[in-house]
């Protein structure tokens, strides 16, 4: 049996890159099996390109987790197309869409620090659980409704301010406990795999909600997306966290000591150079690279003279890129981490560029490879660091602020919105495009210590 340590410091904190007399941390780590022992495992020796792609699915906790995640991403990525199906079909409006989108952006600035101090405090699992069953009730109210055909539009808009708040609690908690279940090692893996998965039902979830609204109408597809949210949360039973790396603590002093908790990860944030760094540089690629995804239908009927379903193909294109970045990412070793992550957004801020002066369609949908996988190398290397240089103990409120970030950008894209309608939408990406490529040129140059974050 393991002794307990009462270090919550990880590794990569112990050992900072280029210092003199940096230690290198050993490939032997804790794993917690199905019963919650923590076991001492060496990595494996030299393991093939396929071995490495998906080492961290021999980790049964994080099957489980990976599984689980199916369902979480699959329900989300089909609500994308099925409730915007519903909302355009009852309203006929285009600003009713935004609206809807807004709606489920807003919780995000209030609850995402509150979710952060949450899963600071409590079990990350049950608060998962505890969300992934809360939307399959939300999922299933407006499957209801629309079978008894008693849905409104207000009725839509009601869930996605529910549904909003619920993932604002829910996704620090989500993202961060991936370092309780797999050792340091495999971290870096667990995460590429995680956005595999995603990227995966990017490809896949929006499809089958297209033929089951085609064919069985949106009522069933909502009976799905509930059913998806439940398995969710039954497969996330037999993971078990790693007790010396949770942050979870007794919960002294009641929930005001939540409000003591905020304010102590926000002077955790300010005061670590390395963690204050990299949630920098990921909002400032973020705010520049992602208001595009917004803008990409009306790019797409404008510029390119391109309909639903080639509109629906870029996305896919761009989906497939982002699978194969993720997949490239898990099977690499964990290192130079900070430089790939530079490069995949300078790849993707160049391929914006390309994208934002292309007026011919297969042009274009080759160039949304390169924006899929430089968008992979952000999202699972943005992720990875931070949990890697988080102390356990601030982990779930860091995530917050991290996924704050795409709430304010939410916002934001309004602006560029608002810049596209005034001097066109290829002006208006272009500038925020080459903005980016400057900008990541200039951490890159004159950031060296980002760049040599292992």
């Amino acid at each position: 049996m393991a002794t307990k340590t009462t270090e919550r410091t990880p590794l990569l904190r112990r050992f900072r890159p280029g210092l003199p007399g940096t230690l290198e941390p050993a490939p032997v780590d804790d794993v917690v099996d199905t019963a919650g022992v923590v076991e001492a495992a060496a990595a494996p020796s030299g393991p093939g390109l396929a071995g490495r792609t998906f080492e961290s699915l021999s980790n049964r906790g994080f099957r489980w987790y990976f599984f689980s995640m199916f369902g979480w991403f699959a329900s989300m990525n089909m609500q994308m197309l099925v409730r915007g199906y519903i909302v355009f079909e009852l309203t006929g409006s285009y600003a009713a869409l935004g609206l809807v989108s807004l709606a489920n952006a807003i919780p995000g600035l209030v609850l995402s620090l509150p979710g952060g101090a949450i899963a600071d405090r409590v079990s990350k699992k049950r608060v998962v659980q505890l969300g992934q069953l809360s939307n399959t009730v939300v999922s299933a109210a407006i499957a209801f409704l629309m079978l008894s055909d008693m849905l409104v539009f207000e009725h839509l808009v009601a869930c996605a301010v529910i549904q909003g708040s619920i993932n604002s609690l829910l996704m620090p908690a989500r993202q961060s406990m991936i370092s309780e279940i797999v050792d340091d090692a495999r971290l870096m893996n667990a995460v590429a795999l995680n956005t595999a998965a995603m990227n995966t039902m990017r490809l896949i979830a929006p499809a089958i909600g297209g033929v089951l609204l085609a064919t069985f109408g949106g009522g069933w597809a909502y009976v799905l997306m509930a059913c998806l949210y439940c398995a969710g949360a039954v497969f996330l039973i037999p993971v078990r966290l790693n007790p010396q790396k949770s942050s979870a603590r007794a919960n002294s002093g009641g929930w005001l000591q939540g409000f003591s908790d905020i304010a102590a990860g926000c002077r955790y944030m300010a005061a670590d150079r390395t963690v204050l760094m990299i949630l920098s540089i990921n909002l400032i690629i973020v705010l520049f690279s992602m208001p595009y995804q917004m803008m990409l239908p009306g790019f797409a009927s404008d510029v390119l003279g391109a309909g639903p379903g080639r509109l629906g193909l870029l996305m896919t294109i761009t989906g497939a890129g982002s699978l194969v970045g993720s997949l490239a990412l898990a099977s690499l070793p964990a290192r130079n981490r900070g430089l790939i992550l530079l490069l995949g957004s300078l790849l993707m801020g160049v391929s914006l560029v390309f994208f934002s002066i292309s007026t011919w369609y297969w042009a274009t949908a080759a160039i949304m490879l390169g924006v899929g996988v430089g968008q992979a190398a952000r999202m699972s290397l943005g992720n990875v660091l931070l949990q890697s240089y988080t102390d356990a103990a601030y982990r779930g409120r860091v995530m917050s602020i991290y996924l704050m970030e795409f709430s304010l950008v939410s916002l934001g894209t309004f602006i560029i919105g608002v810049m596209s309608n005034v001097i066109g939408v290829q002006v208006a990406l272009g500038v925020t495009s080459v903005l980016l490529v400057v900008l990541v040129t200039g951490v890159l140059v004159f950031m060296p210590r980002m760049r040599r974050l292992p």
